[in-house]
């Protein structure tokens, strides 16, 4: 009896050990979540690099204004440490941006890692014999750099915003719109309209708020940035009210508009990217707003997110918005 008893115990505890050890190594397999504020590059680079034509180059390519803000802002903020300082305290930074120059090198290039030591991360190795070459190819490849870190940081907030949604607006969008989008938990529906859908997003500082609102597809020169622009005011005209009697939202029109034409999921997308203001009361802030054809509906849709907050920075708002808007779908 006792025999049986000590077999069932020593097996229970080598059941408890071998689990434990399985845990062990689930858990060394696990990165880390990056660290770093949104927006936020790190840029390990020697100092006499720092201080040459590179470090020139990373600070005009990181301290452009981010477009269409009623206040200039870097589209993002850079920090530089030297590589020898370069160690566990900074490796879990979002995005990394390596300079190495050595004469292995036969010529300049740029290599991509992900997730290298931490996860969501990227980093990005920039190598080169000498750093004429590194600043010539620099040069040529800048905007590739910036298309990097605006998708791996949209990503990421979409990969947060999956994590916890708002229940039950996507549904009603989808059964009684044909339309779908991702919001995260905070966003409310205030309107639902047969033809327009205003979610918003109330905190103590900021509001962030998403618009969508259909019309018939009627004029082939719909896709322009003064038809767009139009049909906006049209509609916050109507269903955009502020805060005193006969106030309403309107596109800002001493700043001009931004205008590209995208292409998602093998569908045409009209960009538009500006500024708003209240008609008759003062308040205001940027927009940016993508519109497309459902064609078996024939009808425009349009999803359009814009931010208020007063004397806050408003980059990382708009990027917010800007993910929520890559998850909007017409669905059948």
């Amino acid at each position: 009896m006792n025999l049986k008893i000590n077999s069932r115990l020593l097996a229970s505890l080598l059941a408890i050990l071998v689990l434990a050890s399985c845990l062990n190594k689930d858990r060394k397999g696990i990165k880390p979540v990056v660290t770093g504020k949104p927006g936020e590059v790190l840029l390990v680079i020697d100092p006499y690099l720092w201080e040459s034509s590179v470090g020139e180059f990373f600070t005009d390519l990181f301290s452009q204004p981010f477009e269409a803000l009623p206040v200039d802002e870097p589209i993002y903020d850079l920090i530089h440490i030297p590589s020898n300082a370069f160690n566990k305290l900074f490796n879990s930074q979002r995005n990394i941006f390596l300079v190495k120059i050595s004469g292995e090198y036969k010529e300049p290039k740029i290599i991509v890692q992900r997730d290298l030591w931490a996860y969501p991360q990227l980093v990005v190795n920039i190598v080169g014999p000498n750093d004429t070459s590194i600043v010539r190819y620099l040069e040529q490849n800048g905007e590739r750099l910036i298309s990097l870190l605006d998708t791996d940081e949209r990503n990421r907030t979409i990969q947060n915003y999956s994590k916890n949604l708002a229940r039950g607006i996507d549904e009603v969008l989808k059964a009684e719109h044909g339309v779908s989008i991702s919001v995260p938990a905070g966003y409310e529906m205030d309107v639902d309209s047969a033809d327009f859908i205003w979610l918003s997003h109330e905190m103590a500082d900021v509001s962030q708020d998403v618009i969508i609102y259909f019309y018939p597809y009627t004029d082939p020169n719909t896709f322009t940035p003064e038809y767009l622009v139009a049909k906006r005011d049209e509609f916050t005209r109507l269903h955009v009210p502020g805060p005193t009697p006969g106030s309403y939202m309107k596109t800002e029109t001493s700043y001009p508009v931004i205008f590209r034409e995208l292409v998602k999921d093998g569908k045409y997308i009209a960009e538009v990217r500006g500024l708003w203001k209240l008609k008759k009361a003062f308040m205001g802030g940027p927009f940016i707003s993508h519109t497309m054809l459902d064609e078996k509906n024939n009808r425009v849709v349009t999803v359009d997110g814009f931010v208020y907050a007063p004397r806050l920075d408003k980059r990382n708002y708009v990027r917010e918005l800007e993910a929520i808007l890559q998850t909007f779908r017409v669905v059948d």
